[in-house]
């Protein structure tokens, strides 16, 4: 295996002993160490002359647990993801900031590559890797009002931002439409939120200009 790489041949039988086998091998011992696969033949030769025969067959168990790993995306509500393990065999992660887990799926919270390294009985190894990356790009949000007078007596909100709107203002005022139309001034407060769930907010000012021209 990847571990035993050799085998001690057993060979019994009252006399002496002629091993044969691959590549070549030969080996008077009754017992020799061999490191290589194959089927071994024993001569055992008696006093008499007689002799008679066995074999021996030496595997080679090297296959790779096939270590397949899987990782996820860190967004503003989501704060952890849990890494997807498989092969056969015992696993162990190792990753940023020194984290290390025996744990076939275990939970991260932290981007960036983590190396699954997944150990079969036969002591055979076999790697993988799988990424967590970070999204947690602010929606960019922008917010323009205006200026209200006896002649204009509402104004258009301006929104801007990748994700959904959100508005809140004087007098309990609330809208999820892009550009809403307000008739009261004041500080509106637009917010943003992305398909990543990260937000980000802008103020708008309606102003009131009714100052009579006496």
């Amino acid at each position: 295996t990847c571990t035993t790489t050799s085998v001690q041949l057993m060979g019994t039988g009252n006399g002496t002993f002629a091993w044969t086998g691959p590549n070549g091998f030969t080996s008077n011992d009754q017992n020799p160490v061999v490191s290589t696969a194959g089927t071994y033949n024993l001569v055992v030769t008696g006093a008499n002359g007689c002799t008679s025969q066995a074999s021996a067959v030496v595997e080679l168990d090297n296959a790779a647990p096939g270590a397949q790993a899987a990782g996820g995306t860190l967004t503003c509500t989501n704060t952890s993801v849990q890494l997807l393990g498989s092969g056969n065999g015992t696993f162990a992660w190792t990753g940023p900031n020194g984290f290390i887990s025996n744990d076939q799926n275990p939970v991260v919270s932290t981007a960036g590559t983590y190396n699954l390294v997944v150990t079969g009985a036969n002591g055979c190894t076999s790697q993988a890797s799988a990424v967590v990356e970070l999204d947690n790009a602010a929606p960019g949000a922008q917010a323009a009002g205006g200026v209200l007078n006896c002649t204009n007596n509402s104004v258009q909100l301006l929104g801007t931002g990748n994700g959904t709107f959100a508005w809140t203002g004087p007098d309990n005022f609330t809208s999820s439409q892009q550009n809403p139309v307000v008739g009261m001034a004041g500080i509106y407060v637009l917010t943003v939120t992305g398909a990543n769930g990260c937000t980000s907010m802008a103020e708008a000012v309606v102003e009131q200009d009714d100052q009579v021209p006496g």
